[in-house]
């Protein structure tokens, strides 16, 4: 990244769509599952090669001579050679065709996990947002905190100057002061933290701070519950089980190849003799080789077995997912409904809080209240302000969470 790139990002706040575009440009991750998967693709028209004729072209030339006693004789001869061969095979006991299909397979869980990887990637940028947003408002809100511990400590200084407060209240409100001041600089500290997971997912080099806008979209949940059993069938970890069943079945097939007689036809055409072409001799040949296994120390048969209890293996592991996707499914979308519901509640207890803080003050200040009922009062709006920062963050987290057990994101 230039210097110029790095000022920008310092100046200008980074909105989710320029982190969504950044992260597609630089993720390291997201590059090397998208190479592979075109690897993938590649290697299945590369596995079509046995379904057409093979073409090869040869020129040779050879140099011979006779000696008689150890001594060369005057008289050798060159040779030279131009052919053009071409050889299909009929058939190979199926195994061009479960070649094919066991490309395709792979090619599928290459795609599958492609998918699984946007949906990973999505969700670490969502939450890196998200704890890049909580760290930012924590610093303000520690501000705003430390300001508000600093009024009440001048409060109760004067009330205890004027020996309408004691001492102890005087000390612990002077604490309540430097553990805000504590907490602030706490909530600094983890800017850098939140920061340097940001520009990892995002692959930001710069070592300015990344201004970010609070703007990531949301989604709220529906009355209606998602259908868990189609989301299941449709997440890129099942369509890995399935297609490495796929696989196993082409790969018993190509083993069970070796059991059946192999056909191929060849056919050559070139030229031959002393002087090139074209003062040479014509000569072709056409055959056909039909090729039958007899024995090889066991090595298909126990190929096969191997093969065989691979496929049982895939299988298991497919069944095995299908109840364990719907375990996952619902307990991400579980704690993404109730993380919604718990920002709610939050956002209601802060205002309730702020209202009892306001009112208790003015009480305070006119000797209508203890300083211990005031305190406690404080104590709970200071804190109920953090859990609301807290659910917010958990509420970003928690949806990209069920986006990412469903295998979607913001990425695909």
């Amino acid at each position: 990244m230039t210097i110029y790139s790095s000022l920008v990002w310092a100046e200008q706040p980074l909105s989710f769509q320029e982190a969504l575009n950044l992260v597609k440009k630089n993720n390291a991750d997201l590059q090397y599952s998208e190479e592979t998967y075109k690897a993938s693709k590649y290697t299945v028209e590369s596995s079509k090669s046995g379904y057409f004729p093979q073409l090869s072209a040869a020129l040779g030339y050879s140099q011979t001579g006779t000696s008689s006693d150890g001594a060369a004789t005057a008289t050798s001869s060159g040779d030279y050679s131009a052919t053009l061969t071409a050889s299909q095979n009929l058939f190979k006991g199926f195994a061009d065709s479960s070649k094919v299909e066991q490309a395709r397979g792979n090619a599928r869980v290459s795609e599958a996990a492609l998918r699984s990887t946007r949906s990973q990637v999505s969700y670490d940028l969502k939450s890196a947002f998200a704890s890049a947003i909580y760290a930012s408002d924590s610093v303000k809100i520690s501000e705003d905190i430390v300001k508000r511990r600093n009024d009440n400590l001048r409060i109760v200084q004067l009330r205890f100057e004027s020996g309408r407060e004691n001492k102890g209240s005087l000390l612990l409100s002077q604490a309540n002061y430097k553990q805000a001041q504590l907490d602030s600089l706490k909530a600094k500290h983890d800017v850098d933290t939140s920061q340097a997971d940001l520009k990892k997912v995002v692959g930001i080099d710069s070592e300015e701070t990344v201004l970010i806008k609070d703007d990531l979209p949301l989604t709220t949940p529906t009355s209606k519950e998602p259908d868990f059993k189609s989301i299941a069938m449709g997440t890129p970890n099942r369509e890995t089980y399935e297609a490495q069943v796929a696989v196993s079945e082409a790969n018993l097939r190509n083993t069970r190849s070796g059991f059946f007689p192999s056909l191929d036809l060849s056919a050559t055409v070139g030229d031959y003799g002393q002087n090139f072409y074209p003062n040479t001799q014509d000569r072709w040949t056409l055959g056909a080789t039909l090729t039958l296994p007899l024995f090889n120390g066991g090595r298909d048969y126990y190929a096969t077995k191997s093969v065989t209890s691979q496929l049982y293996a895939a299988k298991s592991n497919l069944a095995g997912i299908d109840r364990s996707l719907l375990s996952t499914l619902k307990k991400a979308y579980k704690d993404y409904v109730e993380a919604v519901e718990q920002l709610a509640v939050n956002d209601a207890y802060v205002l309730a809080a702020r209202t009892r803080a306001d009112i208790a003050r003015a009480k305070y200040n006119n000797g209508l209240m203890s300083f211990e009922d005031w305190d406690t009062i404080e104590n709970d709006l200071i804190n109920k302000t953090k859990q609301y920062l807290t659910s917010k963050r958990d509420r970003i987290i928690a949806e990209a969470a069920w986006e990412k057990a469903q295998g979607v994101g913001a990425l695909l």
